[in-house]
C-alpha cells in the first residue's frame, strides 16, 4: 500500500525529470523552450502555453507559444500588472484564474469558447530577479484541478528555466554534473540532490571541484559542521565517477565496538571492491585502526572518501591522528560551508524539506512565510539535519492544519541553536515571545496589503493565508484596507 501511494506522489516528479533530460540534450534556448511546453501538453493535456521572457524596454513578451496562433501571440505583450501574466511578472509569484478573471489579450479564450479554461503562471527567476513568465491554458471543465499542486510544480518548472538561463548566461555548470543530477532524480537514488540547487558562490565552486575531481583516483575528505551535507556531497562525487554503478559502501565510526572494528573495516572493504568506501566522521577512528586504513589505502581497487567535522586539526595536534593518514586526507579537501555562512539559500532549503515531507507523510498543511523568515535568520546549529528535523516535526504534530505558523514553532523547537549558542526562541528580543509574533505578522500583513494595492485576495495568497484567515487577523489588528487610487 505505501510502495502504490509513493508512486502516485512522484507524477510531478516524473514531469520535472522530463524537463531536466532537455537541457542535456538540446542547447538552443528556443529549442528547450519548445519542449518542455510540449511536456506539459503530454502530461498535463494544456490548451496552450507560453513562455514570456523580458525586453530591453521592461516589457514582458511571449517568446515561444504553443497553441496559440500567430497574430494571437504578436499580441501577447504586457507591462507590468497588466492582467494575470503581468501581475505574476510585477509580484514574482505563481497565480491562478479562471476564465472570468482573463485580460484575454491574446484573443485565444473567445478562440476556444466552449471550453473551461483556467490559467496558471509562474515567475521565471534568474536569482532573486522576475526575468519571465511561464503560463499554461487548462481546460477544466471535465476535472476539477488541484490548483496548489499544480502551482507548486509549475513554480518548479519556472525556477529551472531561470536557473538554467542564468547558467547558460554565465557558463558555470559543467553539463556533465547536470545530466547525472538528471538521472538520479526519478529514481530517488541521490538522496539530498536540492543541496546542489545553491545560490552561494562556495557551492557552486565545490560542483566545478567535483567535476574536476570524479576522474581521478585520490582520496578526498570533505569537512564541515554537522549536518551540512558532507555525505550527500561524496555520494555525488561518487555516482559521477568512472565508478559510477559499482559498490558504494560506507562506514561510520561512531558507535562502532572497537574489538570488531578491524573486522567491519575488511569487511566494508571487501564490499567496496572496484567502487568506493566512504569513512564517516573519520577522527572518530581509533588509531591503532588509521595505520590499517592507510594500508589499505595502498590498494587501488577501492577509492577512499571521508568527511569529517572541524576538530579533525585540533585532534591531529593533539597526537591522536596518524600524521601519514591525515595529511593523505588534506591533500584534497573540500570544505562544505554551513547554512550560517550560505543564509540564502536556507528560504530553498527549507520549503524543498517541507514540501517532500508533506507529501511523503501524505498532508495537506501550508507554512507560514514568517516561519520561514523566523528560520531564515536563526538557522539550526547542525544545519540541514536541523532543518529536516524541525520540518518532520512540525509536519507530524500540526500536519493537519491549513497553516503552521510561528506558535507550532516554538512548540516544536523551544530553542534555535544559531552561531554556536543556544537561543531561546522566548529571548528574541525584550518582549514576550507572542507579542513578538503578534507583532511580525501584523508587520507582514500591512506589508502585502501595501504590495498587492490593498487587494485582500491577492494579498492572502501572497501570505498563504485563505481569505477568511485574512479577514480575521485584519480584525484582530486592526489593519484598515484601503484601496490606493
Amino acid at each position: 500500500m505505501l510502495r502504490k501511494r509513493v508512486r502516485l506522489k512522484t507524477e510531478e516528479l516524473r514531469l520535472v525529470n522530463e524537463i531536466l533530460k532537455i537541457f542535456v540534450k538540446y542547447n538552443d534556448v528556443e529549442k528547450v523552450f519548445d519542449k518542455v511546453l510540449q511536456i506539459f501538453y503530454s502530461f498535463w493535456s494544456i490548451e496552450a502555453g507560453f513562455i514570456a521572457l523580458r525586453e530591453e524596454g521592461g516589457q514582458l513578451k511571449v517568446h515561444t507559444a504553443f497553441g496559440f496562433l500567430p497574430s494571437e501571440v504578436e499580441r501577447a505583450i504586457y507591462s507590468k500588472g497588466e492582467g494575470i501574466t503581468g501581475l505574476t511578472f510585477q509580484l514574482g509569484i505563481p497565480l491562478y484564474a479562471t476564465e472570468d478573471k482573463l485580460l484575454n489579450k491574446t484573443g485565444l479564450v473567445e478562440r476556444l469558447k466552449g471550453k473551461e479554461l483556467a490559467f496558471f503562471t509562474a515567475p521565471i527567476k534568474v536569482g532573486d530577479k522576475t526575468v519571465g513568465v511561464l503560463g499554461l491554458f487548462k481546460d477544466i471543465s471535465a476535472e476539477t484541478p488541484k490548483v496548489e499542486k499544480l502551482l507548486e510544480t509549475l513554480s518548479v518548472v519556472g525556477f529551472i528555466l531561470g536557473t538554467y538561463l542564468g547558467l547558460k548566461e554565465k557558463n558555470e555548470l559543467p553539463p556533465s554534473i547536470a545530466e547525472e543530477l538528471m538521472k538520479h532524480l526519478d529514481g530517488g537514488r541521490l538522496e539530498g540532490e536540492f543541496l546542489f540547487s545553491s545560490k552561494h558562490e562556495t557551492v557552486k565552486e565545490i560542483l566545478l571541484l567535483i567535476d574536476r575531481l570524479r576522474d581521478f583516483e585520490t582520496p578526498v575528505l570533505f569537512s564541515g559542521a554537522e549536518g551540512v551535507g558532507k555525505a550527500t556531497f561524496a555520494r555525488l562525487l561518487h555516482e559521477t565517477s568512472k565508478r559510477k554503478g559499482k559498490p558504494f559502501e560506507v562506514l561510520d565510526t561512531r558507535g562502532l565496538p572497537p574489538h570488531r572494528l578491524k573486522e567491519i573495516l575488511d569487511e566494508k572493504w571487501k564490499a567496496a571492491e572496484g567502487g568506493t568506501l566512504l569513512i564517516r566522521r573519520v577522527e572518530f577512528l581509533p588509531p591503532e585502526h588509521q595505520s590499517l586504513l592507510l594500508a589499505k589505502m595502498g590498494d587501488k581497487s577501492v577509492r577512499v572518501l571521508a568527511t569529517a567535522g572541524e576538530g579533525l586539526e585540533r585532534i591531529y595536534r593533539e597526537g591522536k591522528f596518524f600524521p601519514e593518514l591525515y595529511e593523505t586526507l588534506k591533500l584534497v579537501e573540500i570544505r562544505i560551508p554551513s547554512l550560517k555562512e550560505r543564509r540564502e539559500d536556507i528560504d530553498t532549503l527549507f520549503r524543498f524539506l517541507f514540501s517532500k515531507w508533506r507529501n511523503l507523510l501524505g498532508v495537506e498543511a501550508k507554512l507560514a512565510p514568517e516561519v520561514v523568515t523566523f528560520v531564515s535568520e536563526n538557522p539550526p546549529r547542525d544545519n540541514i539535519k536541523g532543518l529536516e528535523r524541525t520540518v518532520k516535526r512540525l509536519l507530524t504534530l500540526f500536519g493537519n492544519k491549513e497553516l503552521i505558523t510561528l506558535k507550532d514553532l516554538e512548540l516544536v523547537e523551544p530553542t534555535i541553536r544559531g552561531g554556536g549558542e543556544t537561543l531561546s526562541v522566548s529571548q528574541k528580543g525584550k518582549k514576550p515571545f507572542t507579542e513578538q509574533l503578534a507583532e511580525e505578522e501584523k508587520r507582514r500583513i500591512i506589508e502585502a496589503l501595501e504590495r498587492a494595492n490593498y487587494v485582500k485576495s491577492r494579498a492572502a495568497k501572497m501570505l498563504g493565508y485563505t481569505l477568511r484567515q485574512l479577514d480575521y487577523r485584519l480584525k484582530k489588528y486592526g489593519i484598515e484596507v484601503k484601496r490606493k487610487g
